[in-house]
């Protein structure tokens, strides 16, 4: 079988540097409380059985990488016990971080794991990584609610009432039939009017791909304020927030024609939302900035262009590219990223789960905003840049501005675009200190003056252009 889109991109950006791990995708789950580790261990093997997208075999035959379905993987889940260790939670975390960094080879390994570390009692660790090929981010999220399903089966009756997973194979079928169709033809004309117009971003360059990464968590009070924006709004807090990415934007380039770059799942057919496998495309968002406008007006406005989206997701972005004209090399995306992660993290039979996240398994050729939820039900706020890029932005101020815009634009009802604070405490620094230019200059002329400097020191360096 041939590849799909999503997955020819993860195939040929690994290809092309075979040594780099940035297309393992994982993390882990913390779980506090009362959990059966044998329960546990047998959840996660009954998962990877009932998981098409791990049956997956690839070969590459005259530079072109096909696919085929083989045999279940023959898997067990290894227990790790660190719970005589000084420090259990350092141990685990240098255990995965190692194994996060390693590439598997496409043709020959495995491409998942499930590792369970036991911390002390009732505090467990479910570490999980699989390669970009086989699973994406809506994956992981399928697959958190499937293991507590399970769990919660095995704890009550012993037994699981089946699979429940669709069939990535049907899905594949999809797929290729999607390809010339009518349907496709309709999203080709949906995008093309959309990007009318738009700006081509800069070339970037060669990027490394490599990710450099701060790391935020959004203050318990912009969480409520969030909240409270996001119903007066009409929006979901998700929505609210990649508002806030356009209005960020918008203040930090100054260019009212916003575009930015949305991942979403590749999934329209229901039977296609709960199917395990890589399917994740990357479409634009484009969005006029009005600065009269309400912060709310505009969240509303960019609901809608998401939602609209949603139902055009499975054009892929090499063909977007393609019709605009634009470079698929050295390329930028369509802008920034905003990815966000909602999805409530399940509870094993009551007993809660935090997630905390590695990587999204993806490159960051431009800057990345990611959203996840973290430990407690907080907003954890990730942004990446490509290190061939790192010293083109302060990735701190960005990611401090960005915090700030969201805490202006909800801080009360009505704040129009315009009046978004983004300087926050750097206010005095900007307006005050910056501008605080008055010296005493000695008697005469600017020319005069430059010659006596000439006089002084004729070597020196008179102008940096």
């Amino acid at each position: 079988m041939q590849l799909n889109a999503a997955q020819f991109g993860v195939w040929y950006g690994q290809r092309l540097d075979p040594d780099n791990p940035v297309f393992n995708q994982g993390g882990y789950m913390e779980l506090r409380g009362p959990i059966d580790i044998g329960i546990l261990k047998a959840t996660l093997e009954l998962m990877v059985a009932e998981d098409e997208s791990l049956r997956l075999r690839f070969a590459e035959v005259e530079g072109v990488p096909a696919q085929h379905f083989g045999p279940a993987p023959d898997f067990a889940v290894d227990v790790v016990d660190v719970s005589r260790e000084s420090d259990p939670l350092a141990v685990a975390l240098e255990q995965m971080r190692a194994d996060m960094a390693v590439v598997p080879d496409l043709e020959r390994d495995r491409l998942f794991t499930h590792v369970l570390f036991v911390l002390g009692p009732e505090h467990l660790i479910w570490y999980n990584r699989a390669h970009h090929l086989i699973h994406d981010g809506h994956t992981s999220a399928i697959l958190r609610r499937r293991a507590a399903e399970i769990y919660a089966e095995l704890a009550e009756r012993g037994e699981v009432a089946g699979p429940v997973f669709g069939s990535f194979a049907r899905v594949l079928e999809e797929q290729a039939a999607y390809q010339g169709s009518a349907a496709q033809r309709r999203d080709a004309s949906y995008w093309r009017k959309v990007m009318d117009g738009a700006t081509c971003p800069a070339n970037a360059g060669a990027p490394s791909n490599r990710v450099v990464r701060e790391i935020s968590y959004l203050d318990n009070h912009v969480l409520v304020q969030l909240r409270e924006f996001s119903e007066r709004a009409g929006v979901s807090w998700q929505q609210a927030l990649i508002a806030a990415a356009v209005i960020h934007r918008y203040v930090w380039t100054g260019e009212r024609d916003v575009l930015l770059s949305l991942p979403v799942s590749g999934r329209v057919s229901p039977a296609a939302q709960g199917v395990p496998g890589m399917m994740a495309n990357v479409l634009p968002l484009r969005c006029g900035v009005d600065v009269g406008e309400t912060c709310e007006a505009l969240a509303a406005r960019v609901a809608a262009q998401t939602l609209r989206a949603q139902w055009h997701q499975r054009y892929d972005s090499t063909d977007l590219l393609r019709d605009l004209g634009w470079p698929a090399n050295g390329r930028r995306l369509f802008g920034p990223v905003i990815n966000i992660f909602g999805d409530e993290p399940p509870t094993f039979a009551g007993t809660p789960m935090s997630m905390h996240l590695f990587s999204t398994g993806g490159t960051a050729e431009d800057l990345s905003l990611t959203v996840t939820r973290s430990a407690g039900d907080r907003l954890r706020v990730d942004v990446t840049i490509d290190a061939a890029y790192a010293d083109t932005v302060d990735l701190g101020r960005y990611l401090g501005s960005f915090h700030r815009v969201v805490d202006s634009m909800t801080a009360r009802a009505g704040v129009a675009v315009a009046a978004v604070d983004v300087l926050g405490a750097d206010r005095g620094l900007v307006v005050e200190g910056w501008n605080a230019t008055v010296v005493d200059v000695v008697d005469g002329s600017l020319g005069e003056l430059f010659e006596a400097r000439v006089a002084a020191v004729p070597d020196a360096v008179a102008l940096v252009f």
